[in-house]
């Protein structure tokens, strides 16, 4: 069992359909339209509403604004994509309460795997790519739970609901399985995404965090 080779992808319409195409191509089928992500140079990006699907990724980026009380949902979610120049819209991240078309949707993110694995593969993040620590505050400044990043995996099943809560991501302590078992061939394995930010959220740092996707293979 040779290590299988893994492709990240992003659906960038607001058509919930799964990735029919080539993977390493991200060409996806008539009802949507999924696009290869660069794991080196494209980051993901939750913005403010004021952004725009296509902005140059070089003129102006509008944050997030913390609230003054509560919590909100960051209302876009965006492929900071460096080959292009541009901020693509992933308009069904999230649910309902962003500003875009979020909900109960289950085709939004996905990673391929063109083989076989020897255990469940789950999707985690971390403060960087050793993958030493997921102290962070943005995920959760030492309270996993408390992580500003919320997931949901949709592999067998759409979220359920368009208000879903997710789990919090924040290295091996909090994250979530992609499937319910170990791989026996190729397969896309999707989930959903989201950023909540409480009124008492002070970012402190300036730390680019890391998704990781973690399976064993033999």
């Amino acid at each position: 069992m040779s290590r299988p080779n893994l492709t990240w992808l992003f659906n960038n319409t607001s058509n919930d359909g799964a990735n029919s195409g080539n993977a390493s191509g991200g060409a996806g089928g008539s009802s949507s339209n999924w696009v290869v992500m660069d794991t080196v140079n494209d980051k993901i990006m939750f913005l403010d509403s004021q952004q725009l699907d296509g902005d140059a990724r070089t003129g102006a980026k509008f944050p997030a604004i913390i609230p003054s009380s509560g919590s909100i949902e960051v209302p876009k979610t965006f492929i900071d994509d460096n080959s292009a120049g541009v901020f693509d819209q992933v308009p069904l991240a999230g649910t309902t309460a962003g500003g875009q078309s979020g909900g109960d949707n289950r085709y939004v993110f996905a990673v391929y795997f063109d083989g076989v694995t020897a255990g469940i593969p789950y999707l985690e993040a971390w403060n960087d790519s050793t993958h030493a620590a997921a102290d962070n505050d943005f995920l959760g400044d030492g309270t996993p739970a408390n992580s500003t990043l919320k997931a949901i995996a949709t592999t067998n099943a759409a979220p359920g609901s368009a208000t879903w809560s997710g789990t919090a991501l924040s290295g091996t302590d909090s994250r979530i399985a992609l499937d319910t078992g170990a791989l026996a061939g190729a397969k896309n394995l999707y989930w959903n995404m989201k950023q909540n930010i409480a009124s008492t959220f002070t970012p402190q740092s300036n730390t680019s965090i890391v998704l990781t996707c973690r399976y064993l293979y033999s």
